[in-house]
């Protein structure tokens, strides 16, 4: 009996484990491939949608000039002044999400969306601003002191880039407010950190390279030129960059890697 248990013993067994390998491959591939397939998709539905409402690209541009003019008024007023700049800027900021809001909405975006929307978003920005700017200016008196405090605040600036990047589009497109944002954003970054992240960062770099592009090709040209081609190439980029992370944002909010690759195999 002995012998036949250790006959037993010595026969070969199956292996699973290269059959559990090839389905994490397998299953990886799926991923990839409905995360590319969800980019194509948010760049074409994005360039469709920009060509609607192309006029959308002239809003940085206005929004650059009403913001020059508020700082002309309110540089004489010190403190005060830089309150109401910064009041000025966070509503130019809600307009331009209200704006991007109707376009990844399939709305038309118009003039009176354009003047409406410097309210809508205006208290949520200014929450969000406060929360983090009194932690930030208190960390960096604290870090002032201290050894490579610059560096170390540096670090948390770009973590806090990070973290915070798709609170934009939370803002508009979610019902999170005030802290709520913040958290979101978090655990948003937490589960998509390489679908939200990588494309960011690729169209971050592309619209630096376009930017210096265009100050190459306008140089010679009279001042005004130069600042009228710069400013119109970067507010269709900025644009379309924004409806991008719109359409994109609403495409992996609420959802999974496993349900988007069900979603692009279904495509298929």
């Amino acid at each position: 009996m002995a012998g036949v248990l250790e006959d037993a013993t010595c026969l070969p067994r199956h292996n699973p484990l290269p059959g559990r390998t090839f389905s994490v491959i397998k299953m990886s591939m799926s991923t990839v491939k409905a995360t590319l397939w969800l980019y194509a998709t948010a760049l074409r539905r994005s360039w469709e949608s920009l060509l609607k409402n192309w006029v959308v690209s002239l809003a940085p541009w206005a929004y650059a000039g009403l913001l020059s003019i508020v700082a002309l008024m309110v540089a004489p007023l010190g403190m005060i002044g830089g309150l109401v700049l910064g009041l000025a800027t966070q509503a130019c900021i809600s307009s331009g999400l209200y704006l991007v809001k109707n376009i990844v909405e399939g709305r038309r975006a118009d003039f009176k969306d354009f003047i409406n929307g410097f309210t809508v978003y205006l208290w949520e920005l200014l929450g969000i601003a406060f929360v983090v700017w009194i932690p930030m200016r208190v960390l960096a008196m604290a870090l002032a002191s201290t050894p490579n405090g610059g560096l170390i605040f540096g670090l948390i600036q770009v973590a806090l880039y990070i973290l915070l990047n798709p609170v934009p589009e939370l803002i508009y497109q979610t019902r999170s407010s005030g802290i709520g944002v913040i958290s979101d954003s978090y655990y948003f970054v937490v589960e998509n950190w390489l679908e939200w992240l990588l494309p960011n960062i690729v169209l971050t770099i592309a619209g630096y390279w376009i930017l210096n592009f265009l100050r190459a090709i306008s140089i010679g040209l009279p001042s005004v030129m130069q600042i009228f081609i710069v400013a119109v190439g970067m507010g269709l980029c900025l644009s379309y960059f924004m409806i991008f992370r719109g359409f994109l944002f609403a495409e992996l909010h609420g959802s999974t890697r496993r349900s988007r690759a069900y979603r692009y195999k279904m495509q298929g």
